[in-house]
């Protein structure tokens, strides 16, 4: 297997939020260029090293056309900012960043959220869950499910700092490490391997 690229550009879905402002300065401050895609990009403050696009992760062809140019996508799914919530909205986008990723040529995809879903389908649609499933095993991206900050883990949510947890994620996301896993980033790492 070929060395992955190397990553400079990042999308991100999620802004504004404590988590995508947290890995958004992470990721300027060690000098990678951002995107935020967002409804509207006028609502992000022009920095260096920072873009904002439009773009929903709910829509495969908006994800395709958001993304192109990027090395990597992050995407904090339980975010105030998105539409996502619960294991429907949740199923809608990771099905849609799946395919419109890889027709962008992007190959890393970071989802950030509650994947309760992994642990335990009380009441989840069966049809969807293997679907889901089955779409994360066969797709060619190099993905990982990282718990947010306070979920997947018996730590309180004071022992990691957010700051921690956006420099734990960018460096997965850099060393493509933790690939097709599941991740939850505490002061302890953990991963395991998802479905």
């Amino acid at each position: 297997m070929s060395d992955p690229r190397p990553i400079e550009k990042i999308a991100l879905y999620g802004a504004p939020d404590r988590i995508t402002d947290a890995l958004q300065e992470a990721l300027l401050e060690r000098g990678l260029q951002v995107l935020v895609i967002v409804d509207d990009p006028t609502d992000i403050a022009a920095r260096p090293g920072l873009a904002a696009k439009s773009g929903t992760p709910l829509q495969a062809d908006s994800v395709a056309r958001s993304v192109a140019g990027v090395d990597a996508v992050i995407v904090v799914l339980n975010s105030r900012s998105l539409p996502i919530g619960g294991f429907e909205r949740s199923y809608d986008a990771i099905i849609a960043l799946l395919e419109g990723l890889p027709t962008a040529g992007v190959e890393r995809l970071l989802l950030i959220g509650e994947h309760h879903w992994l642990d335990h389908d009380d009441g989840l649609p069966a049809e969807k869950l293997e679907h889901l499933q089955h779409s994360l095993h066969k797709s060619p991206l190099a993905w990982t499910l990282v718990d947010a900050p306070g979920n997947g883990g018996t730590e309180p949510i004071a022992i990691i700092t957010l700051q921690h947890y956006a420099c734990s994620v960018i460096d997965h996301c850099l060393q493509g490490t933790n690939v097709k896993q599941r991740l939850h980033v505490g002061p302890r790492q953990q991963a395991e391997e998802a479905p």
